[in-house]
């Protein structure tokens, strides 16, 4: 694989890391758990195959109450690209630990990207105002690689 489809498949994975990360606003329905998730988090992604660290801001914005669209307005890479992206619809689900109640969020597609099959699974876990979320992508049938996502709501 060459360093540009490493670069393409980088950014293809952020982008849907963030599709499964959002932040928690204050519910206005008992069940309107899109409401509860939407905003806007600061904070840094991990970006497996490209080995680097970079700070991310992402958007959830509601769609209906069980879903919300992922957004990423601006992201800049070391080597200059810039991209933004918006995902398809992103489920989201309460759950109740230890009495506390969290979001679960997932999403999950197959794609082709220059004649290369990938598959891509990406997850996130709300808790108050932190979110941390992973995306999980094989390519080709052949080589898995991840994305994860850590933030904080942003005031």
């Amino acid at each position: 694989m060459t360093t540009t489809h490493k670069r393409v498949l980088a950014t293809t994975l952020l982008a849907t890391l963030l599709a499964a990360t959002m932040a928690v606003a204050a519910p206005r329905g008992k069940d309107d758990h899109g409401r509860a998730v939407a905003g806007k988090y600061d904070g840094t992604t991990s970006i497996e195959l490209m080995q680097m660290t970079l700070p991310l801001r992402l958007e959830l914005q509601r769609v209906h109450e069980d879903s919300v669209v992922v957004k990423i307005p601006r992201l800049a890479l070391p080597n200059g690209q810039v991209f933004s992206f918006t995902s398809g619809s992103c489920s989201v689900r309460p759950v109740t630990r230890a009495g506390k109640q969290r979001y679960q969020l997932n999403i999950s597609f197959s794609y082709t990207y220059n004649n290369i099959p990938l598959r891509v699974q990406a997850t996130g876990t709300i808790d108050g105002d932190d979110i941390d979320a992973e995306v999980k992508a094989v390519i080709m049938d052949s080589m898995e690689t991840r994305v994860t996502f850590k933030g904080k709501r942003a005031t």
